[in-house]
């Protein structure tokens, strides 16, 4: 496998590749021949031994599998001891249930295993027939022999074989399926009146006294973490590139072989001004808003400057710069504000935009239309790219011969200087802070701020897209964060708190006349004005409207129609009281199109129930003996 990748190395991706498989299995089983312990078997199940090398090769593909699903997976996990275990354990049930099927008189003949084989779909042709050169280059990928791909493949045909007999009385009836089926799209909709903390936050005064007595139990929340300061030699392509040279020739070329990915969507640059508002907020807060934003309107219309009416009204992030937002396409904003912004053309400015956010004004400054970039919009991106792929073939040497310098006595800030590579300093950092700016692994983080002040690395640490020499400059004790520079975040939390509370008790005495007959009609007649429908939702918890809510989806999939709930829901900024509006049961048709699907899943839950509780018999059952232990931890 190692000649086919050496052989295929033509980008800085795989280069990095091999350090990644090194790294996987040094840090996985250690550098010292899996400390010293070469028993070729790692476990005996009835006595049957499980071979050392086959655990190996299985914990390598189920890695390298779970990596490819997942690329954003942490190398911890897939080094960690449990996961060892979870491999193994794995096999162990896979050797009890193929000695299960012999036992059982089950077998896989040669010509069931062909037609297995032949209906793989990565073996298929354009016109969906069983290529025998694709087959032999999948085995060649992998550095498999046929025959190891096959006895893989008539284990897993005969394991099946095993659970198609285990889960034959398996039958789920058309009845289970249906009441399953009406239970899990059943939809609902509510009324509901939504209390807002806001509306509390303005009388609210939280003293000096209280912000010093929340400061002071609560140390663990203002405590700067230990950080350190490291010096490093960062071993990338982005890093290395700084010293290669870019023709314009290799730009040219590289640009007519690639124009297709150097298309631009439609996009404007704009600037807005927001005068904020809930969403869920009243009537007449919302009027209030909009002739607010109309008059900051007739001021933009007479010729003012909207970047300086952005300043001085709007109460958007933004509006330090003048409501400046930067060139974006279709997606980046909320659809009222997109379609508003796409609409208009350089220099116009739309009339008022209500989002969830509040009411907008947009001004539009450029407008870019969809199609081809050109090669000057796209050179200096260009060169970064040749430049990295240059840089990247270096990456190997380079770092041997820092490596060398280092074992050789030079001091880290002279192997910079002799290689000319930047010698780095980072701001003050935590594991965490090293681990999310270097995309190393938290361990390797750990090994850096472990290390005594003065003293560098041993070995190259592992980061996105390829290595770092580090050095610890310095170490900064845990401190706790003056109080003077936590007050405003202090009293905010503060009334942000108080403000909850009270809206909660508002929304639970509502809560309570609207429960009471002789009350009921009462306090619907004051908040009926400000009540609001939903839209139908189901029990995935997604209420239109009001966000992710599961527990008030399952409250209302639960309540009786005209029902007012027994409690309030927190949403964010304020709570509702809701009852049950209209309950709408799925269509027949729906049932039709679905029900062979909800058969199959209920038939594959159950068949599952049965073939789990068949192999923990097997377990329970079995002689299983760990002999290298050492691997897994």
């Amino acid at each position: 496998m190692m000649d086919i990748l050496r052989q295929n190395a033509q980008s800085w991706g795989i280069k990095i590749a091999f350090g990644i498989i090194i790294a996987v299995f040094i840090f996985a089983f250690g550098a010292g021949g899996f400390n010293g312990n070469t028993d070729p078997v790692i476990a005996y199940v009835n006595d049957q031994p499980v071979p050392t090398q086959e655990f190996m090769q299985v914990y390598r593909e189920t890695a390298e599998a779970l990596r490819a699903q997942n690329p954003n997976l942490d190398s911890d996990q897939l080094q960690s001891p449990e996961f060892k275990k979870a491999v193994l354990e794995q096999l162990v049930s896979q050797k009890l249930l193929e000695a299960e099927a012999e036992k059982l008189g089950l077998s896989v003949s040669n010509s069931e295993l062909s037609y297995s084989i032949s209906k793989i779909p990565a073996f298929a042709d354009k016109d969906g027939k069983f290529d025998m050169n694709l087959y032999q280059a999948f085995l060649q990928s992998r550095a498999m022999s046929a025959a190891t791909f096959e006895n893989d493949m008539r284990n897993s045909a005969l394991i099946s074989k095993l659970q198609e007999y285990v889960t034959m009385p398996v039958k789920p009836t058309e009845a289970d399926a249906r009441a399953l089926f009406d239970s899990a799209a059943e939809k609902v909709q509510i009324d509901y009146y939504y209390v807002s903390g806001a509306d509390f936050v303005k009388n609210i005064k939280i003293s000096d006294k209280q912000i010093e007595d929340f400061y002071k139990a609560n140390p663990d929340k203002f405590t700067i973490p230990a950080r350190s300061v490291v010096k490093y030699i960062a071993f990338t392509p982005e890093e290395l590139s700084i010293n290669e040279t870019v023709t314009p020739e290799e730009i040219k070329a590289y640009y007519e072989a690639n124009k297709e990915t150097f298309q631009q969507e439609a996009q404007v640059n704009a600037r807005h001004i927001l005068i904020t508002v809930d969403e869920n907020a009243s009537d007449k807060d919302v009027a209030a808003a909009e002739k607010k934003i109309k008059k900051v309107l007739a001021k933009a219309k007479s010729g003012q400057d909207f970047g300086k009416l952005a300043k001085k009204y709007s109460e958007g992030p933004s509006s330090s710069k003048g409501g400046e937002l930067g060139w974006f396409g279709r997606g980046a904003m909320v659809k009222p504000f997109e379609e508003a912004a796409f609409a208009l053309k350089k220099g116009e400015i739309s009339e008022p935009v209500r989002t969830r956010f509040g009411w907008h004004l947009i001004k539009i400054d450029d407008v870019r239309e969809a199609g081809q970039k050109d090669i000057d919009q796209v050179k200096d991106e260009i060169n970064s790219l040749i430049a990295q792929e240059k840089a990247a073939d270096s990456i190997t040497d380079k770092l041997d011969h820092a490596i060398d310098l280092l074992a050789s006595g030079m001091k880290l800030d002279k192997v910079s200087e002799e290689l000319g590579i930047a010698f780095k300093k980072s701001e003050q950092a935590t594991v965490e802070n090293l681990s999310r700016a270097f995309g190393m692994t938290e361990s390797a983080a750990q090994t850096i701020i472990a290390l005594p002040k003065g003293n560098a690395t041993d070995m190259p640490v592992a980061i996105d897209g390829g290595y770092i020499l580090v050095e610890k400059e310095a170490d900064v004790p845990p401190s706790l964060s003056p109080l003077k520079d936590q007050k405003q975040d202090i009293e905010s939390f503060l009334s942000q708190q108080q403000a909850m509370n009270l809206a909660k008790a508002k929304a639970l005495a509502l809560m309570g006349q609207l429960s009471n007959e002789k009350t009921e009609a009462a306090a619907l007649k004051v908040i009926k004005k400000d009540l609001k429908t939903s839209e139908p939702f189901g029990r995935d918890g997604f209420v239109p409207g009001l966000g992710m809510n599961p527990k008030l989806a399952q409250a209302a999939l639960a309540a009786k129609k005209d029902q007012w709930m027994s409690e309030v829901f927190e949403l964010p900024g304020g709570f509702i009281v809701a009852r049950v509006d209209e309950r709408i049961p799925p269509k027949e048709e729906a049932w039709a199109a679905q029900k062979d699907m909800v058969m199959d899943a209920i038939f594959q839950q159950r068949a599952n129930e049965v073939f789990g509780a068949f192999l923990n018999e097997l377990r329970s059952k079995a002689k299983v003996e760990y002999v290298r232990k050492d691997l897994l931890n």
